[in-house]
């Protein structure tokens, strides 16, 4: 029987787990961002240059 130790060192191991790991570490710190600061200002911001 592999014993929870060893289990977690051939996880840690395992370069396609790592990867999806952390695609969805980053892809959920991106969703967090957009639902924290919204994106229905995304795409018009205001002008900075109006007084030239």
């Amino acid at each position: 029987m592999i014993e929870r130790g060893e289990r977690m060192e051939k996880l840690k191991e395992n370069n396609s787990l790592r990867s999806i790991g952390r695609t969805m570490f980053y892809f959920s710190i991106l969703v967090l961002l957009v639902l924290i600061y919204g994106f229905h200002d995304m795409s018009a911001g205001p002008f900075i240059y109006t007084e030239f």
